[in-house]
């Protein structure tokens, strides 16, 4: 699709001054009425805390990531000092008795002695910039000549957020105690956040050199956005960067298939389509309601999509890089229904609601977690999901059994490519689910690591062909790759009936002269038919996931969730363990073994028609 901004005639024209800005456009902005109905919450946990040391980080454990690929100690430790930090504000907003001071200019001053707020993963700060990630971040350097600070990244730019916020909010609790503390960070902000977003361009997030963009851009921006509504004093240099931004989010929603679909998977929809709608919000605040796109369709359709890939509850499709149980944050996407308009979105959010007496901290998302402190919890509406959706750029089809009592099968079905963001090598995908249980399965992806965003990738179990729902030619699996791809024959909208062309989802190798793949819901009964030919003689593997370790017997599988399959008799079917090793997967499904259903052609075949039939026992 195109830009929205620039088509609109939008600019930063209408940007008013930080003494003129109001968060949420509220006449009064009073912290302590806003934490009113979590107070108490915040409170206890700062007592909890109240004895915990703040995390150190060492720079031993920041090079842990070049020398042996481990990115999650350092993050672990980064994390929970600002999640620390932001309980102890927010119980001394509330309280108001001094009690959690100290522990709040500990706090501040540690992140401030922080060499780089930017992760190790993502620490390319090494000169001359080179594009590589070094061991560790060379900022504050008095030995190179040039500018220290060029970069920002996902986590230096959340917190950016979160400290423009406590800059903020803090200025009575602690001018009193020492105004070096706020002024020090008020000097920090303009030079880790503001300082390279107005003068360089060379961050891939930024889009400058039309490459494909992902979460970073408005996750970033949302952030940046905070910083100068907050922090930055100068008009103009306000009205620039608002300028800036508004280029920035042409560029990321210029990518945004006209489906609304998010290509990086429900997991990421928070900090994709949410982080844009936190930049929506922001912008109008900042202009007090002048700049106003809610109502562009494709922000409606990629606002609308996660309540579109739901399966049940906290179920949701785990294509790409996501996980299998989601929880959505309900505040924002009630608001988010409000806004665009979507009473189905609304009505969604409210049978989403968890744990409603807490607010959880989204340090990473700052603008969001004020905003909702304000949210009222969504009362329950009725939401009945759609039976059949069709993400026709993202090639997916999703159908629902629609019972009496909810939700019953459960099927997608997935084309695409293999270059999608935060893409497995998975083309042809699909899963299946009845009242929730998994049947046919997609396992998800391990804990990042180096590897993960490599040229290793793809050698980890979890991203291969081999261990996704689709097929194995000749033995050649998928490969990554943009040219690796589907095309959609067929889609029915009565049925949800999709057909795809896979014949060029695998490389020439595999000898495929022609693949389709095709499957449907039709009441409780789904049927998955593969029709292959090969240019000469060979035999094909059709691999699927399920949970539990299922029995054969003739052409029947029976599944532990008490389903059954049936296939061509001429083809065989055996089973393996797939071990998970007590990681990330492991814990998600709570297993420490997959199961690996094989289903071969003989050898020597050209032509192979294979359907198969799933029904409830």
């Amino acid at each position: 699709m195109g830009a929205v901004f620039s088509p609109r005639g939008i600019t930063a024209d209408t940007v008013v001054s930080r003494a003129a800005f109001r968060p949420f456009l509220a006449e009064s902005f009073d912290i302590r009425r806003m934490l009113s109905p979590y107070g108490a919450d915040f409170v206890r946990r700062a007592e909890e805390l109240a004895a915990e040391p703040y995390p150190q980080l060492c720079a031993s454990v920041y090079m842990q990531f070049v020398r042996n690929g481990n990115r999650s100690n350092y993050e672990e430790l980064y994390f929970r000092r600002r999640s620390m930090l932001t309980t102890f504000v927010m119980a001394e907003l509330y309280e108001g008795k001094g009690r959690f001071v100290d522990r709040i200019i500990d706090g501040m001053w540690f992140i401030m002695e922080e060499s780089s707020w930017i992760i190790p993963a993502h620490n390319w700060s090494g000169k001359p910039v080179t594009g590589g990630v070094v061991s560790l971040p060379d900022t504050f350097s008095t030995s190179d000549a040039g500018d220290d600070m060029k970069h920002i990244d996902l986590f230096s730019a959340g917190t950016g957020g979160q400290m423009a916020w406590l800059w903020y909010l803090t200025g009575e609790i602690l001018d009193r105690e020492n105004p070096v503390i706020r002024t020090r960070l008020y000097s920090q902000l303009h030079q880790r956040i503001l300082h390279p977003f107005y003068t360089y361009n060379h961050d891939g997030w930024m889009g400058t050199r039309g490459n494909t963009l992902n979460n970073w851009t408005p996750w970033i921006v949302s952030n940046v956005l905070t910083v100068i509504a907050l922090c930055e004093d100068k008009d103009e240099n306000r009205r620039a960067g608002v300028a800036k931004c508004l280029e920035i989010l042409d560029r990321y929603i210029a990518f945004l298939p006209e489906d609304g679909g998010c290509d990086e998977g429900p997991g990421y929809w928070s900090v994709a389509g949410g982080s844009l709608f936190d930049c929506l919000e922001l912008l109008y605040d900042i202009t007090k309601g002048e700049i106003n796109v809610f109502d562009e369709p494709v922000i409606r359709r990629f606002c609308e999509y996660i309540m579109n890939v739901c399966i049940k509850e906290d179920q949701y499709i785990n294509f790409a890089d996501a996980a299998s149980r989601l929880h959505p944050d309900f505040r924002m996407i009630s608001r988010m229904g409000r806004k665009i308009g979507s009473p189905r979105l609304s009505a969604f959010a409210s049978t989403i609601v968890r744990s409603p007496d807490v607010c959880p901290l989204t340090d990473a998302q700052s603008y969001r977690f004020y905003a909702n402190l304000v949210e009222p919890i969504p009362q329950p509406q009725t939401h009945l999901p759609a039976q059949h959706t069709f993400f026709g750029d993202l090639q997916i089809a999703v159908s629902r059994e629609i019972t009496d009592d909810g939700v019953g099968m459960f099927l997608a079905l997935k084309g695409g490519n293999n270059a999608e963001s935060h893409n497995h090598n998975d083309v042809g995908q699909f899963i299946l689910f009845d009242r929730g249980t998994p049947i046919i399965m997609d396992a998800g992806v391990e804990r990042y690591c180096r590897d993960t965003f490599s040229d290793k990738r793809y050698t980890l179990w979890a991203m291969r062909g081999n261990y996704h729902n689709i097929a194995n030619i000749n033995d050649i699996e998928q490969q990554p790759g943009g040219k690796y791809h589907a095309k959609v024959l067929s889609y029915c909208e009565e049925t949800g009936a999709m057909a795809l062309d896979l014949t060029e989802a695998y490389p020439t190798e595999a000898g495929i002269a022609a693949y389709t793949r095709d499957a449907v819901l039709t009441g409780s009964t789904v049927t998955v038919h593969d029709r292959l030919e090969l240019k000469a003689p060979g035999h094909a593997c059709f691999r699927y996931l399920t949970p539990d370790k299922p029995t054969i017997s003739g052409n029947e599988i029976r599944f532990a969730s008490g389903h059954t399959a049936v296939f061509d008799p001429a083809l065989t079917a055996s089973v393996d363990a797939v071990d998970l090793g007590g990681g990330k997967i492991a814990r998600e499904w709570h297993r420490e073994t997959l199961w690996r259903i094989t289903i071969s052609t003989a050898d020597g075949i050209t032509i192979c028609d294979h359907t198969l039939t799933f029904d409830r026992m």
